[in-house]
This record gives C-alpha cells, structure tokens and sequence, in this order.
C-alpha cells in the first residue's frame, strides 16, 4: 500500500504524462528543419541549373536562385549565352473560342514556385550532389564562425 494520498498519486501522474508529452513534442522536428529531407539542403544548390516539374504538370528549367527551408523556389529562367531569350510558359485560360484550345503564352524571367507544388526536381547529370552540399555546409560553418569571432571582440574605442 502506498503512503500517499491518491489525489497527490494522480496530480504526480498528470505531471509525469504531462512531462513526457512535453519531452515527446521537444524531440519532434519538422520536416523542414531535419537534415534529412531536401528542403533545407536546396539552399546551397542556388547558381545551379535544375528542372522542376509540379504537380500541375507544367515543367520549368532555370537557374535556382534562391530556395528556403519549406521547398519554395525561384528559378531564373533567363538563357545563359550570347542570347538573353526569356522563356516561355503556356498558362491555361478560360477565354471562350480561343483557337489555340484557351491557353495563352507568357514569357517569364523570373518564376517562383511553392514548395507543395513541386512533384520532381531534377539536377544536372554534371552536378556532384554531395560536393555541392558539403561545400555549402562548410559555407554556413566558416560564416557562423566569422560571426561569433565579431561578437566577442571588444569594438575599437
């Protein structure tokens, strides 16, 4: 038999589930901050050329310009060259007794695509992927370094 009151037994249950759940939703990370999805490593594949296909079916090559931890993405799709031809996307439309089945073409310099959006994404087969990602990561470190050798430093009187 326990020396303690059963009210005091219960509240030192709740706390304890309590307390594990709190630990449990600690230990949980989203998607966009493991390390082991995609997300958060695109950032440092930013000056590469990629192909984006969505799941709207439309696919886009460009130039990756900047991408975040949620899979967002802007594409440069300006011709690298001699030649500064923007590409083209056919956008559907909903115009009636268009001959060309609705659709209309824009021309585009700059596209930004949602990160939910994206079905496949597809690097050049020249592009070494664990290079590319390492040599960002060190990026990131030598930076973070810079910054706290500045933070510690007395400022010049």
């Amino acid at each position: 038999m326990s020396s303690t009151p059963p009210a005091a037994a219960a509240a030192a249950a709740t706390n304890n589930n309590s307390a594990s759940s709190t630990a449990t939703k600690k230990s949980k990370s989203s998607p966009a901050e493991s390390s082991s999805s995609l997300a958060p490593l695109l950032r440092h594949f930013a000056g590469i050329d990629i192909v984006v296909e969505t799941k709207q079916g439309r696919t886009f090559r460009g130039r990756l310009s900047e991408a975040d931890a949620c899979m967002n993405l802007v594409l440069d799709l300006r011709r690298r060259g001699t030649t500064r031809r923007a590409s083209s996307s056919t956008i559907p439309g909903n115009a009636e007794g268009a001959e060309d089945g609705g659709g209309t073409t824009a021309t585009f310099d700059w596209v930004h695509i949602r990160g939910p959006t994206v079905r496949y994404i597809v690097f050049g087969a020249g592009v070494d992927v664990v290079a590319v990602v390492k040599a960002g990561r060190d990026r990131e470190r030598s930076a973070g370094d810079r910054y706290r050798r500045g933070v510690r430093r007395a400022p010049p009187k």
